[in-house]
């Protein structure tokens, strides 16, 4: 456990809004996060959405840390951009995957180096990976593929929201061992592992429950709530 927590990075979907599958923003975790602003702890949000997205709900919301978005590949602070990765999975991928029946999302005009798509309805899971991995293979993209529970993502194979985060920790004086990340998925992993201290919101995956440090026993943002209370508290239990 860190001695002293100077930064807490949070997923967004699943993490901070009601449930894991939910997209409305849980208004405890809102006050959660404007409660460890005021105590002098930064909060990042850590992300797939796109820059302008991410970076308005942390406006709104209070959060004033650096933003992490597109899984890590961009880091938003003090009004400049900074890339985390370089390159853009190529139109003729996006081209090949609507015409296979996938919905590409709104905001990737708005992103700079993932795209992301939405899987036809009925469409299983492992139907849904192969053709999203033969549009690649077709493509000659060499990149990572990573399925966030909303969407499939295509991004350059250095994305990492850890790296991403590092980024963001060290452009406000910090360092992950001096970090509390929360996230509720499988593309969080490399996140939680990084960061000093872990934890997750009673619903999370199994495979995240299973290797953080502290599992909320709440849900979604009402989860986050309960790990933010027990940082200002100076109350998180060992490390697992």
């Amino acid at each position: 456990m860190p001695g002293r927590v100077r930064i807490v990075f949070t997923d967004v979907d699943g993490t901070i809004t009601l449930a894991r599958g939910s997209l409305l923003l849980c208004l405890e975790a809102a006050r959660a996060i404007r409660g460890l602003e005021e105590a002098g702890v930064r909060v990042s949000l850590v992300t797939g959405n796109s820059v302008p997205v991410a970076a308005g709900l942390a406006r709104y919301l209070g959060a004033r840390g650096p933003v992490v978005a597109e899984n890590g590949c961009t880091v938003f602070y003090g009004g400049r951009v900074y890339h985390v990765c370089r390159g853009k999975p190529p139109a003729s991928l996006e081209e090949d995957l609507v015409a296979r029946g996938f919905r590409a999302s709104w905001q990737n005009p708005y992103r700079h180096h993932d795209l992301a798509f939405l899987p036809p309805e009925g469409l299983g899971a492992r139907e849904a990976l192969r053709a999203v991995e033969e549009a690649v293979e077709r493509a000659g993209w060499r990149g990572r593929i990573l399925w966030t529970g909303f969407a499939f993502h295509i991004a350059p194979p250095e994305v990492s929201k850890a790296r991403g985060a590092e980024v963001a920790a060290g452009l406000v004086g910090a360092s992950l061992g001096e970090a509390v990340a929360l996230g509720d998925g499988e593309n969080d992993l490399e996140l939680l592992e990084a960061a000093g201290y872990s934890a997750c919101p009673g619903d999370a995956a199994e495979e995240v429950r299973a290797r953080v440090d502290y599992v909320a026993r709440e849900p979604g943002g009402r989860g986050f709530a309960e790990v933010a209370r027990l940082i200002l508290e100076g109350r998180l239990p060992p490390r697992g």
